[in-house]
């Protein structure tokens, strides 16, 4: 009898708990993949002993503690909890407080200075928190604002993720510019391209061979030399055609036009002769080649350069240096000095160079 009694108030101190649990996850605003990834590894140090003036990994005082899961993250706060508080903007209303906020307290003189500081974990209904810091006592520890120690000493909020709170806008704006630029460069590729197609028929119109009207030619007073052609020119047509000059080739059909020979076997050799070439002449006036256009010469990727393969990567809202480097394998420290201009904090829409093989 006993132990069913006591069984069951131990699942009813189960359920309670689990009860109190969801109540209190419930109470959480909406976060980012950055607000959880911090988080996540903040969690992996719990336990770590407290020491003054530690900075990591195996011990650590409350600032060196912040900085130390901060910097992973690409963000350089100040080695001292005061000079954070100095560093990061304010958060005055306990009910702005977000994960991944800074809150700060007094020491233990009550002084009103900053002399602890810890990161948010978890909101609470009512302005309450859950905050993961490295205390003197326990080392690194969950806690939570309601316990008497803390609330008597709480002071203010500081963000350090502010652009989480922008990435919404943000992302909308780009948006719209981004449809509005694609938009835009459509229509001035068809606006070019027509412009291209129109200049080009143009073009190819006007390198034509335009026919040649007989009917239009003027006899000229060069018709009498023509009858002194040799015997030969029926074996040499074409070197005539090609480099007798033009007022040449239509004066001799002018002459073969105005002779009122009626029958060709009447005719002299040598006129005779005339005629011939002359008919072929007229064709060869008339007879236009088809145009052509020969084809763009094909531009090979040279060879001899070695630059490594690399790829840009445009930064995301809510991105950090810890969270591109676990997508393309390599380390926040590699990123960095792929990228010397790098800024202590990263910025929506910065672009950073990726080498995609690894570099030493």
């Amino acid at each position: 009898m006993v132990k069913k009694i006591t069984l069951l108030i131990f699942l009813s101190i189960i359920i309670a708990s689990c009860g109190v649990s969801r109540k209190a996850a419930s109470g959480s605003k909406n976060i980012s993949a950055l607000q959880n990834d911090i988080i996540d590894y903040s969690r992996k140090y719990l336990g770590k002993p407290y020491r003054y003036a530690g900075k990591g990994p195996n011990s650590f005082d409350c600032s060196g503690y912040t900085s130390f899961v901060f910097k992973k993250f690409g963000y350089n706060l100040s080695p001292s909890s005061s000079g954070q508080d100095r560093q990061l903007p304010s958060v005055r209303r306990k009910e702005e407080l977000t994960v991944g906020d800074l809150v700060f307290f007094e020491g233990r003189s009550h002084n009103g200075k900053v002399g602890h500081v810890g990161i948010v974990t978890e909101t609470l209904p009512n302005g309450n928190f859950r905050f993961i810091h490295a205390s003197t006592s326990n080392g690194v520890i969950v806690s939570s604002s309601t316990e008497q120690y803390y609330a008597s000493r709480y002071l203010r909020g500081g963000r350090v993720l502010k652009d989480v709170t922008l990435a919404q806008s943000r992302v909308k704006t780009k948006q719209k510019t981004t449809t509005k630029s694609k938009e835009q460069v459509v229509k001035d590729d068809k606006r070019k391209n027509a412009f291209i197609t129109a200049k080009a028929r143009e073009d190819a119109k006007a390198e034509e061979p335009q026919p040649v009207d007989l009917r239009k030619l003027q006899p000229t007073e060069k018709a009498s030399e023509t009858a002194s052609v040799n015997d030969n020119a029926t074996d040499s047509i074409a070197p005539i055609i090609h480099s007798r000059p033009a007022e040449t080739l239509t004066d001799s059909v002018q002459v073969a036009r105005q002779t009122n020979y009626t029958d060709s076997t009447s005719l002299p050799d040598s006129t005779r002769k005339e005629q011939q070439i002359n008919e072929q002449v007229k064709n060869a006036m008339i007879i236009s080649e088809p145009l052509t256009v020969p084809k763009p010469a094909e531009v090979k990727p040279d060879s001899t350069q070695n630059t490594p393969p690399q790829i840009l990567h445009e930064v995301k809202p809510g991105e950090t240096l810890y969270a591109i480097s676990r997508k393309y394998g390599c380390s926040v420290e590699q990123l960095r000095r792929w990228n010397p201009n790098l800024g202590k904090v990263l910025k929506t829409g910065e672009k950073l160079i990726i080498h995609t093989q690894p570099q030493n």
